[in-house]
């Protein structure tokens, strides 16, 4: 897998041309980024964990989590992805906002051209 930013998104894709692009326009009044960890969180970490290695990861295209924010004056969330590869452990590509309702950023999951799933947090 690849990870780059270009047009203000990062983007992640894998070998088999599986892609996740997400906005990272910043705005005032959100916490938002992007980090990856070998568990599946519903709230955002307090520090993000270290980027690992994922250059022989692919992302299981059946897998894909939206978790709502915990407060309910927060708008937002986290969007899952599970990432997978040979004799290594399964990691998890996690995509954040919180925000007041005005600032929300988009993501994109497709493989090639055939969009799986777009939304925003």
């Amino acid at each position: 897998m690849k990870i780059f930013e270009e047009d203000g998104r990062v983007n992640f894709v894998d070998e088999n041309n599986v892609f996740v692009g997400y906005n990272m326009g910043e705005n005032c009044c959100e916490r938002f980024g992007w980090f990856i960890s070998e568990e599946t969180h519903v709230e955002i970490p307090e520090k993000e964990p270290k980027t690992p290695d994922v250059s022989d990861y692919v992302f299981d295209t059946s897998f894909f989590v939206l978790s709502p924010p915990k407060d309910e004056y927060e708008e937002g969330g986290i969007a899952c992805f599970k990432l997978g590869a040979k004799d290594k452990p399964i990691l998890f590509l996690h995509l954040y906002n919180s925000h007041n309702g005005y600032y929300s950023h988009g993501f994109t999951f497709k493989i090639n051209d055939k969009v799986i799933k777009e939304d925003s947090l």
